[in-house]
């Protein structure tokens, strides 16, 4: 056989060929053999978690937040399902595409959702952002259908604290938002994440460790687009626990309604237990402005409102206590001995001390005046007399035993402990000791003397009960989901007063007069068949102002404050009260007649009026 022409193919090159070949197809099978064997045994492990993780998912359950609820069993804050719009940036990878699709449905301008955006880059891988809360149903639905292919988009259920009466009790249920940087740089707030929810004033936050629950978990097999196939792994969150207030909503919502349109606060307690029964501080707002997110011109409009209603009064604000705290000063004179239940003094209608004149409220003076008397009427001459002798020092004492001048311990954040002025204290602040003239203002609850309501309701309900100064409560249980009682309320009793038996008599006797008689300053609280004892008090907020203009003509913040402590003693259910209320005058004139009107509801008689002039 002839070969073709030309073509001569040596038998050595081409043995040579084959066996190149041979050796380049041996070495590309080891290398990729050793590639295999590096990739399933060496690294086959982290291999395999890098593969789980991309199609599986670790969501965060959130607990759902304990309830609270009023002593009756009225829902004060509960949760509500809601929705939000969230994305994932590590997944979202056309965010483009979105600002597009959704800037129209959420009613947000496309340059702030690109903003939000890329602040969610920020965020761990798998932590979700929210974009929007609170989305209505049909936004939720459009939603839905404009994300369906969109990777790293997600409608997510998210309840919200919902508070069905609104604005009662505000400042004691307080409020929830969004956990800050800060409050997760602190190590009591392990397990807080970007996004969650934290209670940030009033009973949500006092008992946050108790409302919060404890979060749950599931694992989803998720498609490369990151929708979810199915369930893998779950764990269950706990709910909250309950918290259940000693205040009755509907007696709460009666003393608020009283107090509709004043500034100040009501405060009530059963001075037998120090169970509060109402805590009103007013003005006040409603508390679902603030879920699920308040917005920036309601939290502006609140902080600039001039009468502050995001302050708790009650336990914050600070008041010269007036001739209420006579009371006090009456205490030290009977148990110091300076002076005793027949001691008079002449009440001329003023007193000089130190070249200062010093005047009675009522400007014609009392005359010779006893102690009994001098209560009753509440004669400013008499108890000059009395702070005189006593001096500073000794009012501090029994003002600290009444509990004044330190925090209560009720249980709510940022409580204020006032001010009892004491030699030491005017040394330290002023360099200088207290003169004799701070000293007889100090003895009519006027100078530098400061107390909250609810200090004067634990001082009231110390007299009502027979000397036990006692710790006040607002929370009477905490119960678990599963219907546990994880707390109780028990009566505490800080100390008791060293007052004798016979002096208690005394002061017991003088504050129903202050009531019952028609002399008494207090007669606008008198309510037939119940006796209401009580003391008046009335306190400049200037130092001096024109006497000639009429009560309503004096430029509202420039009014004195009324003031009116009051208690029920002698009935199977009592009360003890305080009436705080702001630039409205005489304590006899406006804070008494509130006090009688909340008297005849708690006891369930018919109001009787003014009547008694």
């Amino acid at each position: 056989m002839n070969s073709m022409p030309g073509l001569r193919i040596p038998g050595n090159t081409l043995s040579n060929r084959v066996r190149m070949m041979a050796v380049i197809t041996i070495l590309t099978t080891l290398v990729l053999a050793g590639n295999l064997w590096r990739l399933q045994v060496l690294w086959g492990d982290e291999y395999d978690e890098k593969s789980k993780s991309n199609r599986l998912r670790v969501l965060r359950l959130a607990a759902p937040r304990g309830r609270i609820l009023d002593s009756a069993g009225h829902v004060l804050a509960e949760n509500k399902p809601g929705f939000q719009f969230s994305v994932m940036s590590h997944e979202l990878d056309n965010p483009a595409e979105l600002i597009q699709r959704c800037a129209g449905v959420l009613g947000t301008p496309p340059e702030k959702l690109r903003s939000l955006i890329e602040k969610s880059r920020s965020f761990p891988r798998f932590v979700s952002y929210p974009l929007k809360k609170n989305l209505s149903l049909e936004e939720m639905s459009l939603l839905q259908s404009l994300i369906a292919d969109l990777k790293g988009t997600a409608v997510d259920v998210k309840p919200y604290r919902s508070y069905p009466r609104r604005e009662t009790l505000c400042h004691v249920i307080g409020t929830v938002g969004e956990v800050s940087a800060d409050e997760l740089s602190k190590p009591v707030k392990a397990g807080y994440r970007i996004g969650d929810s934290i209670g940030k004033s009033g009973i949500e936050k006092e008992y946050e460790s108790y409302l919060r629950g404890d979060e749950g978990w599931e694992q989803i097999e998720i498609d490369a687009k990151g929708r979810q196939l199915s369930e893998v792994v779950r764990k269950a969150p706990r709910p909250g626990s309950d918290i259940i207030l000693t205040v009755d909503s509907g007696f709460q919502g009666f003393v608020e309604d009283i107090f509709a349109h004043r500034a100040g606060s009501v405060v009530a307690m059963d001075p037998d237990t120090g169970q509060i029964l109402a805590m009103v501080s007013k003005p006040g707002y409603d508390l679902n402005i603030f879920s699920p997110a308040i917005t920036e011109k309601n939290w502006r409009n609140l902080n600039n409102d001039p009468s502050h209603p995001l302050e708790n009064r009650s336990i914050r604000g600070l008041y010269a206590p007036g001739s209420t705290f006579k009371i006090v000063t009456a205490s030290a004179a009977l148990a110091e001995r300076v002076v005793g239940p027949g001691t008079k003094f002449l009440c001329t209608g003023e007193i000089d001390v130190g070249g200062i004149t010093f005047r009675c409220w009522n400007e014609h003076g009392h005359g010779q005046a006893d102690f009994h008397r001098a209560i009753v009427e509440s004669c400013d001459v008499y108890f000059y007399e009395v702070g005189k002798r006593l001096g500073p020092d000794k009012i501090a004492k029994w003002a600290s035993l009444y509990g004044l001048g330190k925090p209560t311990g009720l249980g709510l954040p940022q409580e204020l402990p006032g001010l009892v002025p004491t030699t030491n204290w005017k040394m330290r602040v002023y360099g200088e000791p207290i003169k004799d003239g701070e000293t007889i203002s100090i003895a009519i609850g006027q100078g530098f003397l400061l107390t909250t309501p609810l200090q004067l309701a634990v001082m009231t309900s110390a007299l009502a009960n027979g000397g036990k100064v006692l710790m006040p409560s607002i929370v009477k249980q905490i119960s678990s989901s599963d219907g546990q009682a994880l707390y109780e309320h028990s009566t505490v009793t800080r100390w008791v007063l060293p007052l004798a038996d016979e002096h208690t008599e005394f002061l017991r006797a003088a504050l129903k007069n202050v009531v019952q008689d028609r002399r008494g300053t207090g007669k606008k609280a008198f309510v037939p068949g119940v006796n209401v004892k009580g003391k008046t008090g009335t306190t400049q907020v200037i130092s001096t102002r024109d006497t000639s203009l009429a009560p309503d003509q004096i430029p509202y913040h420039e009014r004195t404050h009324a003031i009116f402590v009051a208690y029920v003693d002698d009935l199977p259910k009592k009360i003890a009260l305080v009436v705080v209320v702001e630039h409205g005058g005489g304590g006899g004139a406006t804070a008494a007649p509130i006090a009688r009107k909340i008297i005849s509801k708690y006891y369930g008689v018919k109001d009787p009026g003014d009547g008694r002039e």
